[in-house]
């Protein structure tokens, strides 16, 4: 049976061995934020090959090595976004009796994956099995941001910003802030309340 822990070191054992450059993300990389772990079935990465052009090619070859057939995934794209000029996520094909694949690969066609994953190399984290580089709950935020400019009505985002915003003390505001403002993204109207007054006063321009 191919449970989210299976699917976790398998996937990381090949991106080692293969010398990928990664990070976890999602729902996994935000429960280590949380106060309490979320449940996800899927297990969500975000990559880059040395020449950004080969990382959709990396990430099939990943999912290949796993025993599992890649395909494109879907993202939703915002109306003031530009238009993408490549695919932006490699995925599984559904096992047997699911609906979406087990393992979800970002690819830097998303405008914060880059960055992400180069910082990501110094916020390693052990799990138990391994020591994992992890997406920085900075750009955890800016990533759930995005998703949420492009789809509002993802609940669990909201929530995981909400736990983000209440467990994370010790937020680089000023990287923060910057980040959002480059993308254009703002802090969703149901949790703002949670967020570092230190934070809003920046993305309102007051420091």
């Amino acid at each position: 049976m191919m449970t989210p822990l299976k699917t976790l070191k398998q996937a990381v054992a090949i991106f080692e061995k293969l010398g990928c450059k990664y990070c976890l993300v999602g729902g996994h990389a935000a429960s280590l934020y949380r106060s309490q772990e979320r449940l996800t079935r899927d297990v969500d990465f975000a990559l880059i090959a040395k020449k950004s052009t080969e990382s959709r090619k990396l990430a099939e070859q990943v999912i290949k090595e796993m025993d599992l057939k890649p395909m494109v995934g879907f993202i939703p794209h915002g109306p003031n976004e530009q238009k993408r000029k490549s695919v932006c996520m490699i995925t599984s094909t559904p096992l047997p009796k699911e609906s979406k694949g087990i393992i979800d690969i970002l690819l830097p066609e998303l405008p914060w994956v880059t960055t992400a994953v180069d910082r990501a190399q110094h916020n390693r984290i052990n799990l138990g099995f391994a020591e994992v580089p992890v997406i920085t709950p900075e750009d955890l935020i800016i990533a759930k941001c995005y998703a949420l400019n492009n789809s509002p009505d993802r609940f669990q985002d909201l929530d995981d910003l909400k736990e983000i915003f209440q467990n994370v003390t010790d937020l680089d505001l000023d990287y923060l802030g910057e980040g959002l403002l480059k993308l254009n993204l703002k802090i969703p109207e149901p949790v703002r309340k949670f967020a570092p007054r230190g934070l809003l006063d920046r993305l309102l321009g007051k420091s």
